[in-house]
């Protein structure tokens, strides 16, 4: 079932159903904070379809991240779903740390988990395209209708912010040069024969050139200006724990400059996990990927093709440029563009949301704690490096939970009628 804001106003509304937005939904359900007809899910691709999506679009096989970060509570429930249905061997070893899942026994738990709760019946299949907070509501437009809340939990990612690099950014309308998170790239489209460039030497990077690499007769080029660097995590396991590192981040004033560049620093942005690495090495070996070790700094589309020149004088014609060149600002999303511009809420250092620590709740220009949490990438001057991933969810579930039993803790405590 498929709900829009016709039906019943819900108490809280969460504003994203991927990862973040569908462990805060376990979350309150879990609590008994509120019931399932008091929820609604605002996405307009489905419950965790975007997530899916870019997996697919990078060529992501497996997990960064350990089998206990997951959508469930229970830290071992994928452990255990996997145990329960003979897949064991989708939990690939590692040697730091749990095993990792694959991608599909992943979304089979995470599909698991949503019809456990019956999450498909609070989802809202639309865009929200405008949030604005009364006194005693917050008021949702979507591109079905206006839902009005008592509760709204931003769950967000990076949207369509993502860098291409200055040469690109002329091309990036043509038909030869795209973006890997661009919606539309489907790297299946991509023909067998196709002369394929890819850019950057990162994790992204490194795992689409190694899947397209494997069709026989496709020529993968992967210009990588850096030499690779190999890290098992997104950032020291320190800030995973949310202790004395995320004190040192709490030390300074809240999306301020300072909390940026930390998280910044901490963030092992530009690298990947070992067993991407060997498999782009054995890529390398074989002669399924050809690596181009300088920096394209002249990209011209010519007949369907793009010509690049690169830094050492070297130059190719291919048939498709791919930029896997990353994100950018978690707060240039056009929701958090229209709320820095339209709202009474305090932003700060390049947009930054001004989030309660404790809470995560937005903060008012008054110093008044809002209606608005906030979970996702847009929380990492709170929850540091780890905040968009699967432990970050985990943790903002913590915390907006916390906050929300003393305002509804009351109200679910009285009988119902």
């Amino acid at each position: 079932m498929v709900m829009t804001g016709t039906d019943t106003d819900p108490l809280v509304t969460i504003v994203g159903g991927g990862v973040h937005g569908v462990h805060l939904a376990v979350r309150l359900l879990e609590s008994g904070l509120i019931d399932l007809g008091e929820l609604r899910i605002v996405d307009p691709a489905g419950l965790l379809e975007s997530f899916r999506r870019t997996c697919r679009q990078c060529g992501m096989t497996e997990f960064r991240s350990p089998l206990v970060h997951h959508v469930a509570t229970d830290p071992f429930s994928l452990r255990d779903f996997a145990r329960e249905r003979g897949r064991e061997d989708e939990l690939r070893s590692t040697t730091v740390g749990a095993a990792r899942p694959t991608v599909s026994l992943f979304f089979d738990h995470a599909k698991w988990v949503c019809d456990r709760y019956s999450l498909e019946s609070a989802h809202v299949d639309a865009r929200a395209t405008e949030i604005k907070e009364c006194r005693h509501t917050v008021e949702i437009e979507t591109t079905q209708d206006r839902l009005s809340t008592r509760w709204c939990l931003l769950a967000v990612g990076h949207g369509r912010s993502f860098t291409y690099p200055t040469w690109a950014i002329e091309l990036v309308s043509t038909e030869p040069v795209t973006h890997v998170w661009e919606p539309g790239f489907d790297p299946d489209a991509i023909g067998e024969t196709s002369s394929v460039g890819i850019v950057g030497g990162a994790i992204t990077a490194a795992q689409l050139a190694t899947t397209l690499g494997q069709l026989p007769g496709r020529d993968v080029m992967l210009f990588a200006r850096s030499p690779f660097r190999v890290e098992t995590l997104e950032a020291s396991t320190d800030w995973m724990h949310f202790g004395g590192a995320i004190e040192t981040l709490h030390a300074h004033p809240p999306a301020s400059r300072a909390r940026e560049e930390l998280v910044a620093e901490a963030r092992y942005d530009g690298t990947m996990p070992p067993y991407v690495f060997r498999r782009l090495q054995r890529a390398l070996e074989n002669g399924h990927v050809d690596l181009e070790r300088s920096e394209i700094t002249v990209a011209t589309e010519a007949g369907g093709t793009v010509v690049v020149t690169c830094r050492d004088g070297s130059a190719f014609c291919l048939d498709k440029l791919v930029c896997a060149t990353g994100f950018g600002s978690p707060y240039g999303g056009a929701l958090f563009r229209q709320l820095h511009q339209h709202s009474t809420l305090q932003t700060g250092y390049r947009g930054a949301p001004v989030l309660d620590d404790d809470t995560l709740r937005w903060l008012r220009r008054d110093g008044t704690l809002s209606r608005i949490a906030v979970s996702g990438v847009a929380a990492q001057q709170v929850l540091g490096p780890f905040a968009r991933n699967v432990i970050g969810a985990r943790r903002a579930g913590t915390l907006i939970v916390r906050s929300l039993e003393a305002e509804l803790g009351a109200a679910t405590s009285e009988p119902k009628p």
